[in-house]
């Protein structure tokens, strides 16, 4: 099946990661939930709804729904059932799980970028180098 033959929401539902995503641009992340048409759903890899929920009020990000997941597939899962069709994460390791045609935003920072050495971190498993 294609992409153009899936049926997803009309506007577009948004999902974000929390940590090393919302946490660290939580002014662009505030300003983009708040001026999003769509439904926006925090998908996280966190035991605790309520202080999910606290840090995302403290940081003005705008939800519909808070997920809690406790494996990367999960994420994938929960996108699917969702119909989230756009979706930023910043752990390669979870991006590779999620379904063709759901349009993915890697959130680059310390945990996946070398910035003294100007490259990207990735795994046999997450990258597939071109020579």
């Amino acid at each position: 099946m294609d992409s153009s033959s899936k049926t997803f929401a009309t506007p577009p539902a948004l999902g974000l990661d929390l940590d090393g995503v919302i946490t660290d641009a939580p002014e662009f992340f505030s300003a983009w939930t708040h001026s999003w048409p769509g439904r926006v759903v925090v998908v996280t890899y966190r035991k605790d709804r309520g202080k999910a929920i606290s840090d995302l009020e403290q940081r003005n990000i705008r939800f519909d729904e808070v997920v809690l997941v406790d494996r990367f597939e999960e994420k994938a899962t929960v996108l699917r059932e969702k119909l989230i069709t756009i979706y930023v994460d910043d752990q390669p390791e979870i991006l590779k799980h999620i379904p063709e045609g759901v349009h993915v935003m890697l959130f680059r920072n310390e945990g996946n970028y070398d910035f003294e050495d100007r490259r990207w971190i990735l795994s046999k498993e997450t990258g597939k180098l071109l020579f």
